[in-house]
């Protein structure tokens, strides 16, 4: 026989054009599904604030582990208070009033005018 005719060697290669194949569709089977999750965003978690000893925070000096964790339960406290506030100001905005009527010069004139007189 001649080499291109040799039956093993043919039958390895086509053994490994069907490895190869397979593998293709693997690759493109992973693509395909990273597209589809492409909408999905991961959450990035914050680390929060890095406390190093011996820094004084709200009269609290850090210096070991308990006044540290003191410390991270004062800040807490504060930011649950300020994001409080911030959604009490939100519910109490006023909501926006749109102008129907064009003003003229002279009554704005005299609405700044009274503005003025009771502050």
């Amino acid at each position: 026989m001649s080499k291109k005719n040799n039956k093993g060697a043919k039958r390895k290669a086509h053994e490994f054009d069907l490895q190869r194949e397979k593998a293709e569709a693997e690759k493109r089977a992973v693509k395909l599904a990273k597209k589809q999750n492409a909408g999905v965003k991961k959450v990035k978690k914050n680390k929060g604030i890095r406390i190093r000893k011996g820094v004084v925070i709200k009269g609290i000096k850090v210096v070991d582990a308990e006044s540290k964790n003191k410390v991270k339960s004062v800040i807490a406290k504060a930011a649950k208070a300020k994001a409080k506030a911030k959604m009490d100001i939100d519910e109490a905005a006023a909501p926006i009033v749109k102008g129907t009527k064009k003003v003229k010069r002279s009554s704005a004139k005299s609405i700044k005018n009274d503005l003025m007189d009771t502050q």
